[in-house]
């Protein structure tokens, strides 16, 4: 059994929020040894006593260690202080107002045992909102963990000294991170594993105290990880914001101080510098520390609030031909999806090269394998795929690319929720330089949302908008549609699209969920492109033996859609007619349109 210290640093904690905590942690106690070490923030004196007297500090744990700080000593410098008085080689750091989600904690903690030595720290995932910054889907490796909610390997959080006591609040966690894996480290994202953490009262709400901290703590971490150019970069965008509109009260004044205390910090942050290593490269985006994926306000219900909620199975399909790197990867962001009712069918277009890799995830994954044995091409490999399948929903995914581990639960909640045959997200086209092809060995040097096409079954007839891995779909339309054309090698996923479309719509949702990787090399970049120019004429010509029922009004609709989405600004006789008889002055006026033509054409003015 696994003991486990959970640090919980309070500031007039709201009761009912701080028991729901103790409660939810307490529910892993019969598999895990929880000592629970409590410091307290709060101007009060008797909080800390009130806190000692919760009924839910009997539930289980094995230990339970309340202190006053006496004052607010911040964040990590009170999480600091829990640390030195625990033991435990396993070290939880978990926000005040956190709920942990059933079995999460257990699960955390077995990955964490089970994981490489060199990781360090497992962030948790936050529901309802996720973080956006994005993370490797095939190793979970990320570029820092959210404080909120993060276990530690005690031997490494006390060989970077903890968190930063200089920094009170807000971006103590990315500076604890970049210090972890400057020092070779590594940090993860465990989105198996959630908290319910309901910090935003809406989605993209502003916090003052948040923006005002962020901006102090950003110009900290560029003197402290960046050189003069970084630095100075800060305080340009400083500079910046305050000549920019006021957003909210006091936000210039909020700005200009939060500036004037990083100065004051800097000898502290200049004089422990930080080097760049080939592993680690400190990441300054505007006022963030990471490239984001979209979506960051896409609401997940936590599975507290939905124990029954229907999960249909998904199979994912996956071709491959003799890249057992690359199917590696792809296998990897497989088991990590976030959606557990799942199968991956992989079949492989040709010799059997690829079971090896297969059979490393049979004890993580549900799979079906199959070799074709002989070249049989991309085509027949995918219906060989859809035949194998079991689920209700499918889903297809080529070797070399990879899913977000939401990915299926977020197309598959929104097309439950519409009642669609089938759902997209958005896709980041990945530019990727490949060093050595059969290790998988690359760089990815651009992610790019090249797509972001609400579904218009027009602008689809003219150019495919939907990368094979972003749709997820009912297998109806496999079996009322069939399958890929198996003469076709090259955009046979339009055709398959372009003909399950004809009678259903699919959902767009505004979230990256995907990636798929294109070739960085400009040489590179043009075969491929060549190859997809050829192909486009005979998948128009394979349109024009299709066949649609609709009725006029929809044709209208579709054309209206379709301008709408080829046109920079687009304004029809309706927008028009919308816009006077909706306005006040000219609505009336409007009224006396009829009678005013009938006078002038009875006076010879109009015919």
């Amino acid at each position: 059994m696994h003991d486990v210290d959970l640090s919980v640093v309070t500031w007039r904690p709201e009761p009912a929020l701080l028991a729901a905590l103790l409660s939810s942690l307490a529910e892993a106690a019969p598999a895990l040894r929880l000592h629970l070490l409590v410091q307290d923030n709060s101007p009060e004196p008797g909080t800390a006593d009130e806190i000692r007297a919760m009924p839910e500090l009997a539930l289980g744990f094995a230990s339970v260690d309340v202190r006053a700080s006496g004052g607010n000593l911040g964040f990590g410098r009170g999480h600091n202080a829990n640390a030195r008085r625990g033991k435990s080689p396993w070290l939880l750091v978990v926000n005040q107002d956190c709920v942990v989600e059933p079995g999460a904690l257990e699960r955390l903690v077995e990955t964490a045992a089970a994981d490489d030595a060199k990781v360090a720290a497992w962030e948790m995932r936050q529901v309802p909102y996720e973080h956006p910054k994005a993370y490797d889907p095939a190793t979970l490796d990320t570029p820092w963990a959210s404080g909120a909610a993060t276990l530690f390997r005690r031997e490494a959080y006390e060989a970077a000294g903890g968190f930063d006591e200089a920094l009170f609040m807000y971006g103590e966690d990315v500076d604890l991170s970049w210090r972890l894996r400057a020092k070779g480290w590594r940090v993860t994202y465990q989105p198996r594993c959630a908290v319910v953490h309901r910090t935003y009262r809406e989605a993209g709400e502003v916090k003052p105290l948040q923006v005002f901290g962020g901006v102090q703590t950003n110009l900290c971490l560029r003197m402290r990880y960046g050189g003069p150019a970084r630095v100075a970069q800060g305080f340009g965008m400083l500079a910046a914001e305050i000549a920019a509109p006021r957003s909210f009260p006091g936000r210039r004044r909020g700005l200009a101080l939060a500036g004037l205390k990083a100065l004051a910090r800097a000898p502290h942050f200049v004089f422990s510098r930080v080097r760049s290593t080939p592993a680690f490269r400190a990441q300054f985006a505007g006022w963030g520390y990471e490239t984001r994926r979209d979506g960051a306000f896409h609401p997940f219900a936590s599975r507290r609030e939905r124990p029954d909620e229907p999960r249909p199975k998904v199979s994912i399909l996956i071709r491959t031909v003799n890249r057992p790197a690359w199917l590696r990867e792809a296998l990897a962001s497989c088991a990590h999806q976030t959606w557990e009712n799942l199968e991956v069918v992989v079949v492989e277009d040709g010799e059997p090269a690829s079971r090896p890799v297969v059979d490393e995830f049979r004890g993580r994954l549900d799979l079906r394998y199959e070799a074709t044995g002989e070249k049989a091409g991309r085509a027949r490999a995918g219906n060989r795929a859809l035949a194998l399948a079991t689920g209700e929903w499918l889903n297809f995914l080529d070797d070399d690319d990879v899913l977000f581990a939401d990915h299926v639960e977020v197309l598959a909640g929104a097309a439950l929720a519409a009642g669609a045959k089938g759902a997209y997200g958005l896709a980041w086209e990945t530019r990727t330089l490949v060093r050595d092809r059969d290790a998988a060995d690359y760089e990815e040097t651009l992610h790019a949302t090249v797509h972001r096409q609400p579904f218009d079954r027009l602008t689809l007839w003219h150019h495919n908008y939907l990368p094979i891995q972003a749709v997820l779909f009912h297998r109806d339309l496999y079996e009322r549609h069939g399958g890929f054309a198996e003469d076709m090698d090259q955009l046979e996923d339009w055709n398959l699209w372009t003909r399950y479309t004809l009678e259903d719509d699919l959902v767009l949702v505004e979230k990256t969920t995907s990636k798929y990787r294109v070739p960085a090399e400009t040489r590179d970049a043009a075969g491929r492109q060549a190859l997809l120019d050829r192909a486009y004429a005979d998948a128009l010509e394979r349109q024009r033996k299709l066949v649609i029922t609709t009725s006029p009004r929809a044709i209208s609709e579709m054309a209206e859609a379709y301008a709408r989405s080829q046109a920079l600004m687009l304004v029809t006789r309706q927008d028009v007619k919308r816009l006077v008889l909706g306005n006040r002055v000219l609505g009336p006026l409007a009224a006396w349109r009829a009678p005013a033509v009938a006078w002038l054409r009875r006076r010879g003015f109009l015919r």
